[in-house]
């Protein structure tokens, strides 16, 4: 089982740097790091150019969705995931998936819990879910985060695996109601997998996105009514409520600092789940 991790990248450093790291740092797996540059003019290129063990490309795309194509239309691996710049893998995340995967065949793709981090490390939130379902996505947001999804590469060969380039905030969202739509069995680890990182820049928080993704929902055949809309929230948060995801949780992880990596461990009692999208003060 070999994974191929796309990258999209654009004036991404040192960040990227950490990024990779976190890549490296994963043991008894076989990886390919893909990375997918805009044509950055601050160095990520050039260095990206010293680092012989990454498939690296740098070239003009049409934003984020558009590299993470051109990434995975020559992956080798069995197994396709996202890895922001910004984002980590937690040590052992791969291992995981690769563990979970030989032992259900039947399933097409997975996502976990992760953990948002400020850019020094520092745990911002531990964020847990709920299995993916249709109703819930149609009527509210995509709530798998991407450094969390895993899948086949069976869905990139059957042609399912691709963004819509007409988005360009909120296409992850559209991708996996498309895929939930299609059938794809995609099953919810409840381990934390990957670190999110929060900058203050995130498309998460902006308002683009969210006009956005309203369309992607009226065209994936959300309630219209607002009453009906709100019932489907109360439903999810009933379901997230018994599973234990408002529970404030202690938290270990490593963080990586560089490409080595190097590592530094944090660790925070009693970590709740909200986070801003904003970076606050040390």
């Amino acid at each position: 089982m070999t994974f191929s991790i796309a990258t999209p990248v654009f004036n991404g450093m040192p960040i990227i740097r950490r990024c990779v790291g976190s890549v490296r740092g994963q043991r008894h797996v076989t990886v390919e790091h893909i990375i997918q540059d805009g044509g950055s003019s601050d160095g990520t290129g050039e260095w990206l150019g010293t680092q012989p063990d990454l498939n690296t490309r740098s070239e003009p795309d049409k934003g984020m969705y558009d590299a993470i194509n051109r990434a995975w239309a020559r992956a080798n691996g069995s197994i396709l995931s996202w890895l922001n710049a910004d984002e980590q893998y937690l040590p052992g995340t791969l291992a995981t998936i690769a563990g979970f995967l030989t032992e259900h065949p039947e399933v097409d793709a997975v996502f976990g819990n992760m953990i948002a981090v400020a850019p020094d490390g520092r745990p911002l939130a531990a964020r847990r879910e709920v299995p993916l379902r249709g109703l819930y996505l149609r009527n509210r947001f995509l709530y798998a985060f991407s450094c969390t999804l895993f899948f086949r590469r069976s869905l990139f060969d059957r042609g399912l695996l691709v963004f819509d380039t007409r988005y360009r905030y909120a296409g992850d969202y559209d991708l996996m109601l498309r895929l939930v739509n299609a059938g794809v069995k995609v099953l919810h680890i409840p381990s934390y997998l990957a670190l999110f990182g929060v900058d203050g820049t995130n498309l998460s928080g902006t308002v683009e996105l969210a006009e956005e993704a309203e369309v992607i929902r009226a065209r994936h055949g959300a309630f219209k009514s607002r009453t009906a809309r709100m019932a489907v929230a109360l439903l999810r948060c009933v379901e997230r409520l018994a599973n234990g995801c408002y529970r404030n949780d202690d938290l270990t992880y490593d963080f990586a600092l560089d490409e080595k990596p190097t590592y530094r461990r944090f660790a925070k009692e009693s970590a709740g789940f909200r986070f801003p999208y904003t970076t606050p003060h040390a």
